[in-house]
């Protein structure tokens, strides 16, 4: 049985190979006169709990250091130079306004917080995706709270309603989730909605183009990608982080070398979904 840990370095020593490849491909091409167009990098964390807050903040440093930081939104040419980076959060929890919100205003770094409006002041009742998981002691923000975040610094985008996969509902609920959570959030916090996160990742050519139906400019899923900002393409991909993570891991993500990991989704994902209903007692084709 792998171990955590051990899944975790075989992440970090793929992304290192990775990070190296195209390192020499875009010397080369830069070398013929052919430089590799910029792409922009979305992380996203979910809580950033008062132990992490130290971590979360050297992350921080890194990007002042070395990053340029963009809106998820953002459309047209790249700048030059430093790499560049968006920070996104899922699940609005409070402890991203607590320890998250006031290291990034050291920097006056922008971010986008992804609300699961039907969960506003309240734990979330979602299932989550681990046994043991701190997101378990979290709370949702609050109206007030929401209301109180600085719009210059803090962009709002909708989470659904009540956090479902949108692959596990029907067509009228998944409707629902997206575009009366729109309508909500625009309601309460007085701004206009155009960003959408599906829970989990979740999401088909269908719950897209309910998105796009539904008014959302920009709809962002959990696939490991880096993003071509000059494609009029709605769905953009993002990278997991945790505050957890150490400077050669962070380092590898927020450069896109983890970029590999959206080319092996499709199939992780089908083969845990195999493992789930075998081990419910579902009998599974072979592939």
């Amino acid at each position: 049985m792998r171990t955590p840990e051990f899944r975790r370095d075989l992440k970090i020593a793929i992304s290192l190979v990775y990070f190296a490849m195209r390192a020499i491909i875009r010397y080369s091409l830069r070398l013929a006169g052919r430089p590799s167009a910029q792409r922009l990098t979305i992380l996203y964390y979910h809580g950033v709990s008062p132990e992490y807050r130290p971590g979360f903040a050297r992350q921080m440093d890194t990007l002042h250091r070395r990053a340029r930081i963009l809106p998820a939104s953002h459309r047209g040419e790249l700048p030059s130079g430093r790499k560049c980076v968006a920070i996104t959060f899922d699940d609005a929890f409070t402890s991203i306004l607590e320890n998250a919100l006031p290291e990034l205003a050291r920097h006056s770094f922008h971010s986008t917080i992804f609300v699961p409006v039907g969960w506003i002041g309240r734990t979330p009742g979602w299932v989550m995706k681990a046994v043991v998981n701190p997101e378990l002691t979290e709370v949702v923000k609050s109206s007030e709270q929401l209301n109180a975040l600085s719009a210059s610094l803090v962009s709002l985008g909708s989470h659904s309603i009540t956090h479902p996969s949108m692959l596990e509902i029907d067509t009228t609920q998944a409707r629902r989730e997206i575009e009366d959570s729109r309508h909500r959030l625009a309601e309460l916090s007085g701004r206009e909605i155009r960003e959408f996160s599906f829970p989990y990742g979740d999401h088909d050519a269908s719950t897209v183009a309910m998105c796009r139906a539904a008014g959302y400019e920009t709809v962002y899923s959990i696939t490991a990608e880096e993003v071509d900002t000059t494609s009029s393409e709605l769905l953009r991909g993002r990278i997991k982080v945790d505050p957890s993570d150490g400077p050669i891991e962070f380092f590898l993500k927020f450069n896109g070398a983890y970029q590999w990991m959206g080319y092996t989704a499709p199939q992780t994902k089908a083969l845990r979904s195999i493992f789930t209903k075998q081990a419910a007692g579902i009998h599974v084709q072979p592939l």
